[in-house]
């Protein structure tokens, strides 16, 4: 595993956060160290979690009509709110792959490479989970980053299955209102699934291999990097999460 997050480290060229240019001292490249995460949060979208109030207001509203989803509990909205239909190969790693300035087209193919590689790994891991129902969820994926976060700006502290899939529901209703109030196509879904798998993934490999190899730097960087994702894609702080026995909640 660890060579991957090392093949990924050649995203530090995306250079929103830096100069724009290659550094002009030789110096070990890291993607995380200078890392833009507009790569991964470029189209705009941000999912924005309801608070606890709003939460609780929601669970004591009565049914209302049919097909509004604000009157409806999370726990009872189907996952199926939030899935989508690829539209075929993964479009994330290319794409990233490509806005890394000043690569030879082979350092682009491990690129490219490295990151297929970390989402077939999540697909794969959901296969050992017996967890099908997230392939191609957009509340699973979210779900994963949000957890990935959270682990990470927690020094290692996950969250355990209940309050992980308290947060699924939580997510997946977000999406339900988010896509209502913004069509998005299928090839739209599909990018921002792969961003959000991948952006968990870093943060996680980034985290670990900062810890397997005493690099507290690499470590900090995570963080920053956990924070930074939280608030891009999801508008939320990890301040704002509070922890509630087998649930979890946005104050």
């Amino acid at each position: 595993m660890r060579s991957v997050y090392r093949k990924v480290a050649v995203l530090a060229t995306v250079c929103a956060l830096g100069s724009g240019v290659w550094p002009a001292v030789a110096r070990p490249l890291s993607a995380y160290r200078e890392y833009d995460s507009g790569v991964f949060a470029g189209g705009g979208f941000k999912l924005s979690l309801p608070g606890k109030g709003r939460a609780d207001v929601a669970r004591e509203k009565p049914s209302g009509r049919a097909g509004d989803e604000e009157a409806i509990s999370p726990e009872l909205l189907p996952l199926s709110v939030s899935s989508f239909r690829t539209v075929g190969n993964p479009i994330m790693p290319k794409r990233v792959a490509e806005a890394v300035p000043g690569l030879d087209k082979e350092a682009r193919r491990q690129l490219e490479a490295s990151l297929m590689l970390l989402l077939r790994q999540y697909e794969q891991q959901l296969d050992r989970d017996d967890d099908f129902r997230l392939k191609n969820n957009l509340a699973g994926a979210f779900n994963f980053l949000f957890g990935a976060s959270y682990s990470v700006l927690k020094d290692g502290q996950g969250l355990s299955r209940t309050q992980q899939e308290s947060m699924l529901r939580q997510i997946n209703a977000s999406f339900a209102l988010r896509l209502k109030e913004q069509r998005l196509s299928d090839r739209e879904k599909q990018e921002l699934y792969e961003s959000a798998v991948l952006s968990g993934s870093i943060i996680l490999g980034l985290y670990s291999e900062g810890r397997d190899t005493r690099q507290p730097a690499q470590q900090r960087t995570a963080r920053e990097l956990a924070r930074e994702l939280l608030t891009r894609l999801m508008g939320v702080s990890i301040e704002q999460v509070r922890t509630e026995g087998d649930s979890v909640r946005i104050n």
